[in-house]
């Protein structure tokens, strides 16, 4: 292959290799605004689980049979509540967080790939600039030797 052509390819791996940069970057924020929901959605049962802890402290017994009912209605409201944040969790866990992990995952691993691949093209390069570094030298050297029996004759 000549230096051209490597060199070609060298450009079109390092390409490569920055797309892979970008699309890591990109899955990599994904998975972070994923994680943010995730706390925000958390932070949601938590403050649902507080609420109806305050009002189990603060519940008087009800007297009447419609106090009883609104009572009745209002925990069950509050239950629901906690039992929607804690599914809400679960979806976005299942939905979100988890194809966001493992896109993270594939772009690492593309990114490694492409990066990888650009260093065996940087490798070969190098290879081939040495051996016409070496072949300068010898023919340096040799012409050097041949004048100096030239001298000599």
């Amino acid at each position: 292959m000549s230096s051209y052509a490597l060199y070609t390819l060298r450009d079109l791996r390092l390409a490569a290799e920055k797309q892979a940069e970008r699309s890591l970057g990109t899955a990599a924020a994904t998975l972070r605004a994923a994680e943010a929901e995730a706390e925000r959605l958390r932070a949601r049962l938590a403050e649902t689980r507080a609420a109806e802890a305050a009002a189990r402290a603060a519940n008087s017994p009800a007297v009447t049979a419609l106090a009883a009912q609104t009572e009745r209605r209002f925990w069950a409201r509050l239950a629901g509540e906690r039992q929607a944040a804690a599914e809400a969790i679960e979806r976005h866990r299942a939905d979100v967080i988890g194809p966001a992990a493992r896109a993270e995952a594939a772009a690492r691993d593309a990114h490694l790939r492409t990066r990888q691949r650009r260093e065996v093209v940087e490798k070969a390069i190098a290879r081939r600039e040495a051996a016409v570094h070496r072949d300068r030298e010898r023919r340096g050297e040799a012409a050097a030797d041949d004048l100096g029996q030239r001298r000599r004759k």
